[in-house]
């Protein structure tokens, strides 16, 4: 059932951090970033960090959710060029376009940027997940 919870919070984080950036017109690697702490507050209270993989859950999840907000963006730009609703443009686009124009948003930038939020996030995990006497 953690999985479950961790890939649904995982999922949701990308889609608000897509929301945000359509609405404020940023990267969405920059929303990723002021998700970070929270979802890893989430994984916390809801049991999904384990003490030996605390890093890495919480690191994967915050590259998935910047992986699901790109892409979800990338649709939303397709739908924009197009002139077809989002699940339209996502069926006649396909997935080799989303991922197309996913990649035409990427600089070198916004990958530290990811990999800046991953690393956060790792720490953070792996802090909160140690005993209180060793914090």
């Amino acid at each position: 059932m953690a999985t479950f919870g961790w890939l649904m919070c995982t999922l949701a984080a990308g889609a608000v951090a897509a929301f945000v950036a359509l609405v404020t017109d940023v990267r969405p690697c920059w929303p990723i970033v002021l998700l970070a702490i929270p979802l890893t507050l989430v994984f916390k209270f809801s049991g999904c960090l384990h003490a030996r993989w605390a890093g890495t859950i919480a690191a994967a999840a915050i590259l998935l959710a910047g992986f699901y907000a790109a892409c979800l963006v990338a649709i939303a730009r397709v739908a924009a060029a197009t002139g077809f609703p989002f699940g339209q443009a996502l069926r006649t686009g396909g997935l080799g376009l989303v991922l197309q124009v996913a990649k035409l948003g990427l600089s070198a930038v916004s990958i530290l940027v990811y990999a800046g939020a991953a690393v956060l996030a790792a720490m953070l995990a792996t802090w909160m997940s140690r005993p209180p006497h060793q914090r």
